[in-house]
């Protein structure tokens, strides 16, 4: 206990002395800060399965699971984020880090983390989360924590495979970023610089062999985000592909493609370098997005900003729009299992087919509902303090 105290103090002296130098760096990245925060929307993994139709009809819903151990009491806050790992819940607030069996609620992991602005990615059965802006990151199973480390600099962005591969990006100077990327048993598998700008999002395949990263910048007065592919051992970066005044919000490894997902657009790059675009630049309003747990990509939007109403696609690895549904309202989360997708709105939960779009489950909820999380044959919702199963 007293060498964690002055672990605590001095990490604390530490930050005292930095804040400034945090303060500098984010004004040299207000844009990127800008994406992080005004467009940030729920960046999860998901898995399961369900049936048939079925609808609830009650104006304010409460939870009929107590017996299996839910409503089970989380965190309050909105910086709290439902993902999951392996088959288990994990829920990230601002204080601490949980993992939950998913059908009792049973404690697994249960941790203070102590980070200023935690951030969290998962794959498979590994988590990785990072302190935005610090330096410190763990990553961890279903069931523990498996290490804590920290950067020399600053953490932008980070990532995990399905093997435990971590790969982070720092800032590490004036318009300078490092991706490195370590094995679970800390193996450095690449150590790569990047000058003018700062890495926004990385991703790292399931195998821990490829990367990829945005680097956002500006030009014109513009903002520029560019993103580049490329193996852990390659020298250089395979292939580049520019998107001028659009903000990338997220990248995502399924097999050997990957996932581009824009403020205003959605793309495929295959093998690393050849692009497919799904949805135009400035075409869509991206609302929220999720991959289910063969990665594909689950996305909600509108056709412009502001619209009354919702789109929810189901896209395929090779860039082709399998399945798509109208939503009578503005989307606020999405989720996915191994064959329905679910949108969130402010006063429903609707479940659909992915190979057709047939509607499975409608359930009527209040605007209080903010996240949901679909996991085997249940769609679990954050409701003030609570997780809820909601279609019980």
């Amino acid at each position: 206990m007293a060498s964690n105290q002055r672990e605590n103090e001095r990490r604390e002296r530490k930050n005292a002395k930095t804040k400034k130098k945090i303060k500098i760096l984010w004004i040299l990245i207000i844009a990127v800060a800008a994406v992080l925060v005004v467009l940030k929307v729920c960046e999860i993994d998901f898995s399961g399965l369900f049936g048939s139709e079925k609808e609830k009809n009650n104006s304010s819903y409460s939870a009929s699971s107590e017996e299996e151990g839910f409503p089970y009491k989380i965190d309050t806050g909105d910086n709290t984020v439902l993902s999951v790992v392996g088959n288990k819940l994990a829920i990230l607030s601002s204080s601490n880090y949980t993992v939950v069996d998913a059908s009792d609620a049973t404690e697994l992991i249960h941790d203070e983390h102590r980070y200023a602005n935690p951030v969290i990615k998962t794959s498979g059965g590994y988590s990785v989360i990072f302190d935005q802006g610090s330096t410190s990151y763990r990553l961890d199973n279903q069931k523990e924590n498996i290490y804590e480390n920290s950067t020399d600099d600053y953490i932008l962005c980070a990532d995990v495979s399905d093997t435990g591969t971590v790969a982070v990006a720092t800032a590490s100077g004036n318009q300078k970023s490092r991706v490195q990327v370590l094995s679970k048993s800390f193996g450095e598998k690449m150590n790569y610089e990047i000058k003018g700008g700062y890495v926004t999002s990385i991703a790292v395949d399931d195998r821990g062999k490829s990367v990829a990263f945005v680097v956002m910048s500006s030009e014109n007065a513009q903002i520029k985000s560019t993103l580049y592919t490329m193996n852990v051992n390659d020298a250089e970066p395979r292939a580049h592909i520019d998107y001028n005044g659009s903000a990338v919000l997220d990248i995502h490894f399924v097999s050997s493609a990957l996932y581009v997902v824009g403020s205003d657009f959605v793309s495929v790059v295959s093998s690393l370098e050849k692009e497919t675009v799904v949805y135009e630049k400035g075409s869509i309003n991206t609302l929220a997005y999720c991959y289910n747990p063969a990665d594909y990509l689950i996305i909600g939007y509108s056709d412009y900003a502001g619209a009354a109403n919702s789109k929810l696609a189901y896209v395929k690895q090779n860039g082709k729009v399998k399945t798509t549904v109208e939503v009578d309202a503005v989307i606020k989360d999405v989720s996915a299992s191994g064959n329905e997708m679910s949108a969130l709105t402010s006063n429903e939960a609707v479940s659909y087919r992915l190979s057709n779009g047939k509607k499975e489950t409608y359930i009527k909820l209040d605007d209080s509902f903010t996240d949901i999380q679909q996991l085997s044959s249940n769609i679990y919702a954050k409701h003030h303090s609570y997780l809820e199963i909601i279609n019980d």
